[in-house]
């Protein structure tokens, strides 16, 4: 349990993620112009060239799988940008600061799921209206849910990012996993669609894949109608909690085993 102290400690470093992305808007415009025109133009296209029976309008399912990995690749990013500070020095001036290592960590990760969700909050209003599912208690869940998976997916990342403390490795590997899980999911693809397929490897890793689980679990809280889920909203978000808080703490731990030193070199 934080005491006060530390509570407002997490803050401060959450507010540090919070200036750095003030700073990013030419990155944020460009994101945005292209979610839009991904929607807008790709997204529809898509949607009258494949036309599955699946309950809903393909355009819909597209709309919240979209979503889905840009939260997932905004996630991901955080990568780039710790990398970046281990080069630059930064981590090494953060730990020379009277804060706790857990203290550092979790407000790194939680700095970091924050600054993705606020980034990413006008296109979900954005793609929750596109859908009809803009009513206040799916969009208020729909930011606690993504907020918990982008927990666990920063915090992914930290781990890795410890682990290699190198930018030109961090490009190579986040680039191929960002590539991989999104395909490997049911992001674009409904799940009974994938095992149709007869390829089981394929299915299970989809049906174990947290983006499959977080796009599920949008499309059934905004698409009523869409029959082909394979997993309970209950399962969904349990696994997305659950994955968030044990890589959450898996992430504290190894922050603070690596760092005891004061160092990171």
């Amino acid at each position: 349990m934080l005491s006060l102290h530390e509570f407002k400690a997490v803050l401060r470093v959450v507010e540090w993620d919070l200036m750095k992305l003030k700073r990013q808007k030419a990155f944020i415009a460009m994101r945005t112009a292209w979610f839009i025109i991904q929607t807008l133009v790709f997204g529809y296209a898509i949607s009258k060239i494949t036309r599955p029976d699946i309950g809903v309008d393909y355009y819909k399912f597209y709309l919240l799988g979209l979503y889905t990995a840009l939260l997932y690749s905004a996630s991901i990013a955080r990568a780039y940008i710790i990398a970046d500070e281990f080069d630059d020095g930064i981590i090494d001036y953060h730990l020379s600061l009277p804060l706790k290592r857990s203290v550092l960590a979790a407000g790194r990760v939680i700095g970091g799921a924050v600054s993705t969700i606020i980034f990413t909050i006008p296109m979900m209003v954005f793609i929750l209206y596109l859908v009809g599912g803009l009513e206040p208690i799916s969009l208020l869940t729909s930011i606690a849910s993504a907020f918990a998976f982008s927990t666990g997916v920063v915090s992914f990342v930290v781990i890795i990012v410890m682990k290699l403390k190198s930018t030109d490795t961090t490009d190579i590997l986040f680039g191929t996993i960002d590539a991989i899980l999104v395909r490997l999911s049911s992001v674009f693809y409904p799940l009974p669609v994938i095992q149709a397929l007869n390829l089981p490897a394929y299915y299970y890793l989809a049906l174990l894949n947290p983006l499959t689980h977080f796009a599920d679990f949008l499309r059934a809280l905004v698409l009523p109608e869409y029959f082909l889920l394979q997993l309970t909203p209950a399962q969904s978000i349990l696994y997305i909690l659950g994955l968030g808080i044990g890589l959450l703490v898996v992430a504290i731990e190894l922050f603070e085993r690596k760092l005891e030193a004061g160092g990171v070199k």
